[in-house]
């Protein structure tokens, strides 16, 4: 419940709460123009569209007008216009702009020996990073940014940004990284006797034991947290978002009183935080607060029975959720069902929990979606459709076999059953009946004709028995068949599981297979990136340092999946054989198609982009199989370099490759990229274009390989749109650089 808002409301306390409220005011004019729409003359609204246009035009031009001014601006004044410029491109959906400005805020600090705002840019960035789940960065800049801390002793943005690193491998499926990152982080903060860093450590810890699902033990620490920061003066800004975790985590274990008991340590918390933060009531994450307060209160008196003040609490939420779109408003949803549920208010509960699966649809958390279509399955019970109910639990199953398969599989066992089992009870009891009544009538005939009446209780109770054992087959029949499903159904998600298992070690040894650390040599700057559109994909480069020389390659397999996952294997560890033998491109291009030309029954090939660069000399000489050009790119400008179209590799043996040359590409970077790059689709099926892969590296000011890299992944993910990917994506970048 807790997690988004914690994200949000870390990074609006960073920054000035002037921003903010410009905003706020800005969303309430814009509220009340539409609200009035119908109610005003024609003149009055024409006054107030053009009130709100200035105003937005006057917002919109800051940033120009900071820009304008930054060149006369000095010192500490134009750290803070730097600063401002940072909080304005956060309101854009502007990645590309964030880094840019962040990063002039940071250079400008290292060049004015400002070691308080250096930590201040370096804690920024880390969050720009965890908040566009750029993990790739947050992996290569925190272990420096972590040691100009400590030199510094800037240990508040030391223990912040090391508090990232671990969340960041918490959810990006590194549990076991992540919560043994916050260990070291507890001992490192303990040993300073730094309260800061042992509640953040605590955090992160609670987090990762709230993923292993061991919620014991993320109930243990999450509360050592709060203990922990309550003695932080100011109250610091996570604790918000640590009372609505440890909220979450009673509530699963059912600990009520405990939870109840919370809520009065949480409300002071609440006051002693505005208290010393000085934040208005009005501020959006403070309204946000307060909301997840009241929906806790209200979680903890459903529990224990108190219907009344929940119905008074969760009014009280609805007062402080702005928008239908908020997390805040679906939590509100689910524990209002609940309660109609509990008031028996079942046709409120029906209207809401319409309301509540049409904003659920396309939700990412699955364990959520499970929450809320198993409390739609119990409202569906409790109105006697067990038909929607059994269609619901199965949707669960399917969904995530893996969450509380056992009980999923149980309730939906009943549901199957429950009407083939109804009806043999009904049949069994009604024969009970009627065989009482029989055994009653030959009593009475025995008692007047004995012989008679022995006659007759035989024919019956004989020909009731034979009908009660058919009902009997019947039953046992019908459980036989349905154990026979579900013994199929597991033996299918058991296989299903192993193959999933198979592929992902298998990705895990593909992407071992490539190399993930880069020369740190001061005369080359070289980064490269490999992401496989399916489990394992056909995409590889490699490269390698020989005295004065990088070998480096690129290339993509043809198909995808695991065949071209065992070529790129091939291709790739000839390549690292050859290029150890010093050979040239075209030689080292020519002997591989003679290898993987050899019995290649299924016509398999690779293009392959070679090259051999002199680190002394910058001279470059390469060979391109059939490839993607690749881009140089200068000062404001890109081209694709023309070569000779060689044949791709693999295809026909006996063929000789042609290489080329570059007299000098000193300090000039090379991109190559395979086409999972610029043909890379959105849902329109629109492609990434060459264009605008040569528009994006010449407009782009060169910081470094790594940063060229990630920028063309994360304008890729963004062109993309939510499509999935249609091939694997691949690129390296390598600068020579002549000091």
């Amino acid at each position: 419940m807790g997690s988004e808002f914690g994200t949000h409301f870390s990074f609006f306390c960073i920054f000035r709460p002037i921003l903010l409220v410009f905003s706020e005011k800005l969303r309430k004019f814009a509220a009340w123009i539409g609200n009035s729409f119908c109610k005003m003359t024609v003149n009055r609204l024409f006054f107030s569209l053009a009130c709100l246009l200035m105003a937005v035009f006057l917002y919109g031009n800051e940033a120009d007008e900071i820009r304008r001014e930054l060149p006369y601006k000095k010192e500490k004044v134009k750290l803070a216009a730097l600063a401002r410029l940072c909080e304005l491109s956060l309101e854009t959906d502007d990645y590309q702009e964030q880094w840019r400005c962040h990063h002039d805020y940071y250079q400008e600090a290292v060049r004015q020996g400002d070691a308080k705002e250096q930590g201040d840019a370096i804690m920024m960035r880390t969050l720009l990073f965890y908040n566009n789940d750029q993990n790739d960065s947050i992996y290569y800049y925190t272990r420096n940014d972590l040691r100009f801390l400590a030199k510094k002793k800037l240990w508040e943005q030391y223990y912040r940004v090391w508090s990232y690193l671990a969340n960041t491998y918490v959810y990006a499926d590194s549990v076991t990284i992540g919560l043994k990152e916050a260990e070291s982080m507890y001992d490192d903060a303990k040993e300073r006797g730094d309260q800061l860093g042992m509640g953040l450590a605590y955090a992160a810890m609670g987090n990762a034991h709230f993923n292993l699902n061991d919620m014991e033990q993320a109930s243990s620490v999450y509360e050592r947290a709060i203990k922990t920061m309550l003695k932080v003066k100011p109250v610091p800004q996570e604790m918000p978002n640590l009372f609505s975790s440890l909220c979450d985590v009673l509530e699963r274990q059912k600990e009520y009183q405990k939870l109840n008991q919370l809520t009065a340590l949480w409300r002071g918390a609440l006051n002693k935080f505005l208290e010393d933060w000085k934040i208005p009531e009005d501020h959006p994450g403070i309204v946000q607060a307060w909301a997840y307060y009241y929906i806790g209160c209200a979680q903890a008196a459903l529990g224990l029975g108190n219907l009344q003040y929940a119905s008074k609490m969760l009014d009280e939420a609805k007062t402080k959720i702005v928008s239908d779109d908020d997390d805040t408003y679906h939590s509100w949803l689910f524990y209002k069902i609940r309660l109609c549920q509990k008031q028996q208010s079942y046709k409120e509960a029906l209207a809401l929990s319409d309301l509540l699966c049409s904003l659920s649809e396309g939700m990412e958390n699955r364990a959520e979606l499970i929450r809320v279509k198993q409390q739609r399955a119990e409202l569906m019970s409790s109105l006697g459709n067990d038909k929607e109910a059994a269609l619901l639990y199965r949707e669960m199953y399917e969904i995530n076999d893996s969450l509380n398969r056992l009980d999923t599989k149980q309730q939906l066992a009943q549901m199957n059953s429950r009407f083939h089992v109804d009806e043999l009870e009904m049949k069994q009891a009604r024969m009970t009946v009627f065989q009482a009544k029989q055994e009653k009538l030959g009593i009475i005939i025995i008692a007047s004709i004995i012989v008679i009446a022995l006659v007759i209780f035989l024919y019956f109770r004989l020909r009731s028995a034979k009908r009660l054992k058919i009902a009997h087959n019947k039953l046992e029949d019908a459980h036989s068949k349905l154990l026979t499903a579900y013994d199929q159904l597991e033996e299918t998600t058991t296989a299903k599981e192993r193959i999933e298992s198979d592929l992902r070690i298998a990705r895990n040894i593909q992407m071992a297979m490539v190399p993930h650390t880069f020369p740190e040599r001061e005369d080359v700057d070289l980064y490269a990136s490999m992401t496989p559109a399916k489990e394992v994909g056909g995409d590889l480069y490699d490269y390698l340092v020989i005295d004065d020389k990088l070998f480096f390659c690129l290339g993509d397999v043809s198909g995808k999946g695991v065949p071209a996952s065992l070529f790129m294997a091939m291709a790739r560890n000839m390549f690292h054989v050859l290029a150890q033998q010093q050979l040239s491109p075209a030689e080292i291009a020519t002997r591989l198609n003679i290898t993987l030309s050899e019995d290649n029954e299924t016509s398999m090939f690779v293009t392959m982009f070679i090259g051999v660069a002199d680190l002394k000399t910058g001279h470059l000489d390469f060979c391109n199989a059939g490839h993607n050009p690749p881009v140089l790119v200068g000062e404001g400008t890109s081209e694709f370099i023309e070569m000779i179209p060689n044949a791709p590799i693999g295809l026909w043996p006996g063929l000789d490759y042609e290489g080329e040359e570059i007299a000098d590409i000193s300090n000039t970077p090379l991109f190559v990229y395979t086409d999972g790059l610029n043909e890379a689709e959105n849902c329109e099926h629109e492609q990434f274009s060459d264009e605008r892969l040569l528009d994006m590296l010449a407009t782009t000011p060169f910081e470094s390989s790594m940063q060229t890299v990630e920028l063309m992944k994360s304008e890729v993910e963004k062109h993309r749109d939510g499509a999935e990917p249609n091939d694997d994506l691949t690129m390296l970048c390598v600068k020579v650089i002549k000091i």
